[in-house]
């Protein structure tokens, strides 16, 4: 819900609550002060009848008096001591054709030695037209007062809130990788002074830390090569020499495998962290059938030693827009991963279409679960060339470009698919 929706339902909802009781309250003070001025003017024409009646002789039985109006006088033997009292009645009106509410005071008074019960009645009709005026008109404000605090609500807000959007934007357009710094521009305003002032020193710090990292990252990672590389040129002399007994030599070997992963394992974890900071950003076509082509060209002499048949199914040639780096990082990983964890004479399938990539490879039963299949230094078999980084590797991979990775055991067989699509219009049932 965006902030303004969200602050105007409360002043909705207030305006709501004032209008619904203001009304009621209008409504009642209304009624009050016309059935008092009314009551009012039932008194004085009483005392005006009564001033008449005793000034002229000639007295009628009912007087007519507005439509709607009536004044009744009855003659009576004795002193009948009504009090004068008000009080509302219906009675039937020629003029309207219906019921109509009346109000009636009632009284008894002495006249030139007689006695005499009078009532004066008089129709409410115009009264309560003018209640309903007075309601319809209430009506009409509020609703011109809603529509008057929804425009101004957007007029304003866009005005006050502007330079909230407009660093809302620069935050949604920056990037740590490039070396330009926010700037965003002052304000009238305190608090987004404040909030600008806050973004801009946190944004300058985390580039500072970004900064730092990746060079001391790319400082490791060149640094640590260079004496693991001489290490290894002294380990492969040292198997040369010929007066070394077998047991030095096993001995010998086994450093020279360590070195070589340890070598492989800084260049993966150097590459893991430029792919975490977002340092591939230069992208290519890349043509997957084609390009899968050329990366099992790579393999085929190990694909020979190790007696498997690799299949391929091609339904389609998808263009994707890859960094290469990336691309031969992610597809060389699966299919070496394929190679590596496959048995003797075992087999490959790899399926291309226009949204997905699939290989299917056999191999021995895993030992991990494979929710755990895709952490770092998780591995699927025992070899101790493994690193634990390679399919780590491929995860950060399908993450960086929102694709989606699922792995599932079928007949034996292990079955990885890519999609090349977003992942959050997916089921999410096997996504790592």
């Amino acid at each position: 819900m965006k902030l303004l929706r969200f602050t105007n339902q409360y002043y909705f909802i207030g305006l709501l609550i004032a209008s619904l009781v203001g009304s009621v309250l209008a409504f009642y003070i209304t009624k009050y002060n016309i059935n008092e001025g009314f009551n009012q003017k039932l008194y004085a024409e009483k005392e005006q009848l009564i001033h008449e009646l005793n000034e002229f002789d000639e007295l009628l039985s009912t007087y007519t008096l507005n439509i709607g109006d009536k004044i009744n006088i009855k003659k009576v033997d004795e002193d009948p001591r009504i009090e004068t009292f008000i009080k509302d009645t219906v009675m039937y009106s020629t003029y309207e054709k219906n019921n109509l509410n009346h109000r009636q005071i009632l009284f008894s008074e002495k006249i030139k030695e007689n006695y005499y019960i009078i009532s004066i009645t008089k129709s409410l009709l115009s009264q309560e037209n003018l209640i309903k005026d007075v309601l319809e008109i209430i009506f009409v404000i509020i609703i011109l007062l809603f529509l008057t605090m929804v425009l101004l609500a957007n007029i304003v807000s866009k005005i006050v809130w502007k330079p909230f959007y407009d660093t809302l934007f620069q935050l949604r357009s920056y990037n740590i990788k490039k070396s330009e710094s926010l700037k965003l521009l002052p304000t009238k305003v305190l608090e987004f002074n404040e909030l600008n002032t806050t973004i801009e020193n946190m944004t300058f710090q985390v580039e500072k830390d970004y900064k730092l990292l990746r060079e001391y990252t790319e400082n490791v990672s060149h640094e640590i090569q260079t004496p693991l590389a001489i290490i290894k040129n002294k380990i492969e002399l040292l198997l040369q020499d010929q007066t070394l007994n077998e047991e030095h030599l096993i001995t010998l070997a086994q450093l020279h495998q360590s070195t070589g992963r340890l070598s492989r394992l800084s260049k993966n974890l150097s590459i893991l962290t430029k792919i975490e900071n977002n340092q591939f950003v230069e992208n290519t076509e890349i043509y997957l059938a084609d390009y899968i082509k050329e990366r099992i060209e790579d393999f085929e002499e190990l694909l020979i030693l190790k007696d498997i048949e690799l299949t391929t199914k091609f339904k389609d040639n998808p263009k994707l827009l890859l960094n290469e780096t990336l691309a031969y990082l992610l597809f060389n990983n699966l299919i070496s991963n394929a190679i590596k964890h496959n048995i003797k004479g075992g087999g490959i399938a790899i399926e291309i279409t226009d949204k997905s990539f699939v290989i299917t490879n056999t191999g021995k039963p895993l030992i991990v679960s494979k929710v755990e299949l895709f952490n770092r230094f998780v591995k699927s078999t025992n070899s101790s060339e493994s690193t634990g980084l390679g399919l780590s590797m491929v995860k950060k991979i399908i993450s960086f470009y929102n694709f989606y990775i699922a792995y599932k055991n079928e007949d034996n067989l292990h079955v990885i698919t890519v999609l090349f699509i977003k992942k959050n219009i997916l089921n999410t049932k096997n996504i790592f």
